[in-house]
């Protein structure tokens, strides 16, 4: 995914580029959003601290970037089958949250970002809100062909599916597995949940 908040087309290189946000991941995991630090992921990455400051203006920005490159964000592709695309819509936020260490950090890095709204924006527009669109494409899809209820609140649907996957990852660290998905789908569409073996 391309990056938010900076441009690899500047002194340095996509490849120094590349280097900060692998190493801003790499401090994430090992010390947390709290602990991270520029000095900490310039050290970790090779580069001086000028180079970061020169694409992004706070740490709450590059960590925004080196999360927002590895979620998925995918259109949900057209099967011709509602259960099969809201199981992919469910799957891949399951797998946006599959790593602790980056959904714990998701809630520290709102609350950075908050009191900058401009890069709040940023980061919502650039992935929250591109991948809430593309999951309600597919809820709209569903209601097209009659699958789901007209009246449906699509983005209450993916609050409910978010909330419910985040919870587990970061309070009850209940299972984020194919049976959850199958509930969470189960929860939309109202029909018998499948048996987890016959969703491979």
């Amino acid at each position: 995914m391309a990056s938010v908040f900076s441009s690899a087309q500047v002194a340095g290189g996509p490849r120094s580029h590349s280097k900060i946000l692998d190493a801003a991941r790499c401090v994430l995991s090992e010390q947390g959003y709290p602990a991270l630090t520029i000095e900490a992921v310039a050290a970790a990455a090779g580069v001086g601290k000028s180079t970061i400051y020169r694409w992004w203006p706070r740490k709450e920005a590059l960590v925004a970037d080196a999360l927002a490159e590895v979620f998925r964000v995918d259109e949900i592709p057209d099967l011709g089958d509602t259960h099969a695309e809201l199981r992919y819509a469910v799957d891949m936020t399951i797998d946006n949250y599959a790593n602790e260490d980056m959904a714990a950090s998701l809630p520290a890095l709102a609350a950075g970002l908050l009191p900058h709204p401009e890069l709040m924006s940023q980061f919502r527009e650039a992935f929250l809100f591109r991948k809430r669109e593309n999951i309600a494409v597919a809820l709209r899809r569903a209601i097209q062909r009659g699958d789901l209820p007209d009246d449906l609140d699509t983005d209450l649907v993916q609050d409910v599916w978010a909330g419910t996957i985040l919870y587990r990852r970061l309070m009850t660290g209940s299972p984020l597995d194919a049976d959850l998905a199958e509930h969470l789908v189960h929860l939309v569409t109202n029909t018998p949940t499948r048996r987890t073996d016959e969703c491979a």
